[in-house]
């Protein structure tokens, strides 16, 4: 049996106390084990007075940990030697502590919780989202909101019955879903950065900022810059005139409803919109909400929300579809388009890439225009570059291997499934 330090493997030539440590990491993140008589090496040294140190340890754990914890210690023989493997279990009553600290894993070591991921334990322990969360504040205001329920729902008093109806009021204490949305801007990671540039960061124009208001006029406020940034544009062939749109609103408007009520509030930065000549890229933070994977996320095939409440007040304000349909629409925006929107899913971020439907890449200097592309459709092949710039093939083939030698431009794959993306 070969012995190795992992995320979820420690090794232990004796016990010490910061074993203890482990054990919180292990209950408070995913089950792990822990192997007591065997070296940083992996090689098993044994243990002289096993039965006396099961005992030590399981005291240790029980009356140092809390809450306790579920684990089992097994004694086992490997080589002729004893050695003790703990088999520490994720736990449901967490944060579990030691010395008043919880811990976590971070590869093979183990490290105190900050801030964000221990409230992230706290209200995964409770059952609770984001904005489910109680708040102090008692003077919050709500005039924005006020405006657009009696703009779209003919509401014209919001009062405790309407607010406890749409969740934001009970017990007689306000939550965290109803300080977003209130007008007194009492969360300070709640804001949109927009930035406009030519065709890189490199060309900046200008800047806005939303912030100390409510997350529905955010979202206004931001759907009339982009009209006014990307307004529609007129097609004329022959007789007949056809409305185009340079972005799909109806993609821009999901991918923002979605940046503002998906993304996790618990990360201390804002929802950054960039827009570019031939693109906007909405990045919000915070990866996929537990319990979705990518395919999920894409096909629409759940209404899981990391933060229900707004979700709620924004579906039924008509400002989302149906809950778990908005990539599905920001797909479908773009379907009578040769281009397609692009997705980069991270663990501390989403960003959503939608392109400018009629850029001309063939009116731009060739380097400008293959980069310029290849940021607005990463993992690109080289065939649709080529058809894109309008390039020829061994002159794409040229500049691509120089923008790899100068760190412009890296490429995964191999033949035909060789794809590019900027650095």
């Amino acid at each position: 049996m070969e012995f190795r330090e992992a995320k979820d493997v420690e090794l232990k030539e004796k016990y010490t106390k910061s074993l203890l440590k482990t054990v919180s990491a292990f209950s408070n993140f995913h089950d792990g084990n822990i192997y007591i008589g065997i070296n940083d090496q992996g090689e098993v040294v044994g243990l002289p007075e096993i039965i006396k140190e099961k005992m030590v340890i399981e005291n240790s754990i029980n009356t140092t940990i809390t809450p306790k914890p579920f684990f089992d210690i097994n004694l086992l023989e490997i080589n002729k030697k004893n050695i003790l493997e703990i088999k520490v279990y994720k736990g449901d009553d967490g944060p579990y502590y030691y010395q008043n600290t919880a811990y976590m894993r971070n590869d093979t070591s183990t490290i105190p919780v900050d801030g964000s991921i221990l409230t992230r334990l706290i209200l995964n322990s409770k059952n609770l989202t984001y904005d489910q969360r109680k708040v102090s504040q008692s003077d919050l205001k709500f005039n924005y909101l006020q405006y657009k329920m009696s703009t779209v729902l003919n509401v014209s008093d919001i009062n405790q019955a309407v607010l406890t109806t749409l969740g934001l009021f009970s017990d007689r204490t306000y939550n965290n879903g109803a300080l977003l949305l209130s007008d007194n801007g009492g969360v300070s990671q709640s804001f949109i950065d927009i930035a406009r540039f030519k065709l890189d960061t490199n060309t900046f124009i200008d800047r806005i900022r939303f912030e100390n208001q409510s997350i529905l006029q955010y979202f206004d406020q931001s759907m009339n810059y982009f009209q006014t940034q990307y307004p529609s544009y007129q097609l004329i062939d022959g007789v007949h005139r056809t409305t185009k749109e340079q972005v799909p609103l109806v993609a821009f408007r999901e991918a923002l409803s979605n940046a503002i009520i998906h993304r996790d509030y618990l990360l201390n930065s804002g929802v950054q919109l960039s827009m570019f000549e031939n693109r906007i890229e909405i990045v919000s933070p915070g990866g996929l909400p537990e319990g979705i994977d990518e395919d999920q996320y894409f096909r629409g095939l759940t209404s899981l929300s990391r933060n229900p409440i707004i979700a709620n007040v924004f579906f039924r304000l008509k400002l989302i579809e149906q809950f778990g349909t908005g990539i599905k629409r920001i797909i479908d925006s773009y379907k009578h388009y040769k281009i397609k929107p692009s997705f980069d899913i991270r663990k501390s971020q989403i960003r959503i890439i939608l392109p400018v439907t009629n850029f001309d890449y063939t009116k731009i200097e060739q380097k400008i225009a293959i980069l310029s592309y290849l940021n607005a459709f990463p993992n690109s092949s080289r065939q649709s570059v080529e058809d894109m710039v309008k390039i020829e093939k061994s002159t794409l083939i040229r500049r691509l291997n120089e923008f790899e030698e100068m760190g412009l431009v890296a490429k995964k794959g191999n033949g035909p499934s060789t794809v590019y993306f900027c650095r």
